[in-house]
């Protein structure tokens, strides 16, 4: 008909991309329902709004740049009982980020960090902040780079802009006195502004050798510190774990009776 046909391309026109796309269902319930036409407008406004946050949450999911999407339900904290599900709970529901108030996830590989902190992200995301997520080795090659092309004030806005930022394995890659000085820069810059998420395999009498320099280290240390929460995991290694159930590695009593 054609005053659907032009009902559809107004829709396209108004940019309402989900009702042009439904726009025949939606009709078909409304007549089938005989809603009033206030219950009509509704659906339409309702059906659209669902739409465009779903689609603004995929766009944020894409710009963090998670290695996986995993929830706080998908966290077994009966498993890594040294993590306080309440405790982490409590600051997802005060929306800890909007106070610049950075989490550490401090413990060996293996026992959680990376989910947790993505998991605590995501739950950001899911409040309509942004979030980026970088663990500490990329992090280093892009700030050499950045050095390289001089793009340095594009790389500290870059990692200054969103709500969360999520530095992974901090530790785990050796920062040499350049790349040292810019991550001194980033947690300067979003001190008291952005949330940083850091997992290191550390612990903070470690951090001057990672980061070449003691001063420096204690820097960071101090804004990092200043406003945050602090969880040291521990427990065996998730991984190692399942690889034991699966039987790729040998449990401690197998190996003893070789």
């Amino acid at each position: 008909m054609q005053a659907i046909d032009d009902l559809h391309e107004r829709c396209l026109q108004l940019g309402w991309k989900s009702v042009a796309q439904d726009l025949d269902a939606i009709l078909e319930q409304a007549s089938s329902e005989s809603i009033t036409y206030a219950e009509f407008l509704s659906t339409i406004l309702n059906h659209e709004e669902a739409f465009k946050q779903e689609a603004s949450w995929n766009r944020r999911i894409q710009k963090a740049k998670f290695p996986f999407v995993k929830s706080l339900t998908e966290f077994d904290f009966t498993i890594q009982t040294s993590v306080s599900e309440k405790r982490i709970r409590d600051l997802v529901m005060r929306s800890f980020y909007r106070d610049g108030h950075n989490l550490l996830l401090l413990g060996p590989p293996g026992v959680g960090k990376t989910h947790l902190a993505i998991a605590i992200a995501l739950e950001a995301i899911d409040q309509g902040e942004t979030a980026l997520f970088i663990r500490s080795d990329d992090f280093i090659e892009a700030a050499k780079e950045a050095t390289d092309r001089y793009q340095m004030k594009k790389f500290l806005r870059q990692y200054a802009k969103p709500t969360v930022l999520v530095m992974d394995e901090l530790g785990y890659a050796p920062f040499d006195a350049a790349t040292a000085q810019i991550l001194f820069q980033v947690v300067s810059k979003r001190y008291e502004e952005g949330s940083i998420i850091i997992t290191s395999n550390k612990s903070y009498s470690e951090w001057g050798d990672m980061l070449g320099s003691s001063v420096l280290a204690t820097a960071i240390l101090d804004r990092l510190l200043h406003h945050s929460s602090v969880f040291n995991i521990r427990g065996d290694s998730y991984r190692l774990k399942e690889k034991i159930q699966a039987g790729v590695v040998p449990t401690q009593t197998e190996t003893e009776g070789l």
